[in-house]
């Protein structure tokens, strides 16, 4: 699918799985928001809240619509994609495209999954 990131080379075994992608100059979609540069450091990246911007309303439309249309595909296909979030969108150019699919293969909870765990039945 156009919407998902590629991987170079992938392996697993019974402990542990390995999963490498190629390097992206442009970073996440996190990085844009906190115009942040790739390499940096976490901290150094994502604790000053004054460098936080916004997205332009174009870029909203647009990134919305690209994560929109990846996970209609995944849903038709019965795979769950329950890790989205700004970091999981790699940018590349004009589009993004999502990471991490293959947390769910191995077993991987869900990002939201401690928020959903506070309900005992959700509608």
């Amino acid at each position: 699918h156009p919407y998902i990131y590629k991987i170079t080379f992938a392996t697993a075994n019974e402990s542990s799985a390995l999963v490498v992608r190629p390097f992206s100059e442009k970073g996440t979609l996190k990085d844009l928001i906190y115009k942040a540069k790739p390499k940096d450091p976490f901290l150094k990246k994502y604790c000053n809240p004054k460098k936080i911007q916004g997205l332009e309303l174009q870029q909203i439309k647009t990134y919305g619509r690209q994560i929109l249309e990846v996970l209609k595909f995944l849903h038709e296909k019965g795979f769950p994609y329950g890790h989205l979030h700004s970091a999981n969108v790699m940018l590349d150019g004009d589009t993004c495209k999502l990471l991490d699919l293959e947390n769910s293969l191995l077993g991987l909870p869900s990002f939201y999954r401690s928020y959903f765990s506070q309900f005992r039945k959700i509608n």
